[in-house]
């Protein structure tokens, strides 16, 4: 089976190119920038077009990733072309207006699922992640128990709705939060706010609406200006949202304290058991934040490990301090500055795993003469405390004395250079245990 998608060399296009082309399908991908495309090409192992046209019609399944703002004029350019019996998709995250044109401009016998993924081309896998399918009433669509049973057996959570209650849902989920929180930004700004300052002073809640205000408008906003403007539904939700905002202002100039709280109990009355869930779940974020930072303090000094939340690249080393919202790794002889809010602590089992994938491991055999009668394991458990060290060996018999019972001990460390201090180490704890080193 062919997939075409149109706009496959960047963003959400490129990720579903790379993830279905390792699903065992053969990809096409186009766009316009032939060094981008090209690159793609070599990179993913798909075949390369900047003709949106031929690709269409070379396609069993034809996705169109663009962006917003063109999504419409793409559809015009390439729905025309789709071949009879194939399946027309897009993912963008407005639906009405695409669904219709998909609908409209294709040929007889091409079926349409108006598609939208809920995220981002940082994501490494479907597991967990939520898609969201918009069925028009067409013609019954032979593709569309496929696909859901694909997306389902990847680990997604699939959501079926109709385009318009979609464009109506994300006008909230995403447009009605987007415009609360850059409009947030927007205030703070004007007010002269020093954000940084202002953490000094934060409550937990504070914090998480700072990170997320940052999330927001750090991203591309062409993105979330399509977003704004392109969804039918938004110019009613912004409507009601600053008729709420004047209502709640004109009351607190008021002084009305009564119809104060009566607004907040009725917004907690149409929240219902959500209320308490919102509480658990905040409580969570903040507990998360606090306690990774309170984890990291007690480990200066000590070896670990900091996975990159969007990269997932992996720095180990020793933990030499944490400040302000920054750790300092020392790596070998050098230095290095993360950003706390980048990187999360890896477990210990994780670590572990990690560097026995990723680092190559020294060792010392180090000989013991014990007491016939001693138990190793109480040894070797103590000994474990201070070492990653394992029994290799074991013998009594000639050359010993019939009394006495030789243990070879491998110490094991991924620094050859700590081999010597850790050898030094390990000889004089067990001859403070009764043990005689053997040369």
């Amino acid at each position: 089976m062919i997939i075409s998608i149109i706009g496959g060399t960047d963003g959400l296009g490129k990720w579903f190119a790379s993830f279905l082309k390792n699903r065992g399908f053969d990809v096409i991908v186009s766009g316009r920038d032939l060094v981008k495309g090209k690159d793609v090409e070599n990179e993913l192992g798909v075949i390369y077009t900047n003709d949106n046209i031929d690709a269409a019609k070379k396609g069993d399944i034809v996705i169109i990733s663009v962006p917003i703002n063109v999504t419409e004029s793409v559809i015009k350019d390439v729905a025309p072309h789709v071949r009879e019996g194939s399946l027309l998709m897009d993912i963008t995250s407005i639906k009405e207006k695409p669904s219709k044109l998909m609908n409209e401009l294709s040929k007889s016998g091409v079926f349409v699922l108006p598609t939208h993924p809920m995220f981002g081309p940082e994501t490494p896998s479907l597991n967990r992640q939520v898609v969201i399918l918009t069925p028009t009433e067409k013609e019954k669509n032979p593709f569309f128990e496929k696909i859901h049973e694909f997306l389902e057996n990847e680990g997604a959570k699939v959501i079926v709705v109709s385009p318009k209650e979609h464009d109506k849902i994300m006008g909230v989920v995403q447009g009605l939060t987007h415009f609360v929180y850059i409009s947030l930004g927007s205030t703070l700004k004007d007010l002269g706010i020093d954000i940084k300052e202002s953490r000094n002073f934060a409550s937990p809640i504070y914090e998480l609406m700072i990170n997320i205000i940052a999330r927001i408008i750090g991203q591309n906003p062409y993105l979330y200006a399509d977003i704004q403007m392109h969804n039918p539904q938004i110019k009613t939700i912004h409507d009601t949202f600053i008729k709420n905002c004047e209502n709640i202002s004109e009351i607190v100039q008021n002084k009305d304290r009564d119809s104060f709280v009566e607004n907040m109990k009725n917004s907690a009355k149409h929240f219902g058991n959500e209320t308490k869930r919102g509480l658990n779940c905040s409580n969570k974020a903040v507990y998360a934040i606090s306690k990774e930072t309170e984890k990291l303090i007690k480990s200066v000094g000590k070896e670990i490990g900091l996975k990159h939340i969007y990269s997932e690249n992996v720095h180990y080393g020793i933990l030499k301090e944490v400040y302000a919202d920054n750790i300092v790794l020392k790596q070998n002889e050098k230095e290095i500055i993360l950003n706390i809010s980048n990187v999360s602590l890896m477990e210990n089992k994780e670590l572990e795993d990690w560097k026995t994938e990723n680092l190559e491991k020294y060792f010392v055999d180090i000989s013991v003469l014990f007491k016939k009668d001693i138990d190793l394991s109480i040894i070797l458990e103590l000994l474990t405390h201070k070492f990653e060290i394992e029994v290799i060996d074991k013998y009594s018999g000639e050359k010993i004395d019939e009394n006495e019972l030789s243990a070879t001990f491998r110490i094991n460390s991924y620094e050859k250079e700590d081999l010597k201090t850790l050898k030094e180490n390990f000889n004089e704890i067990v001859e403070n245990i009764g043990g005689k080193l053997r040369y």
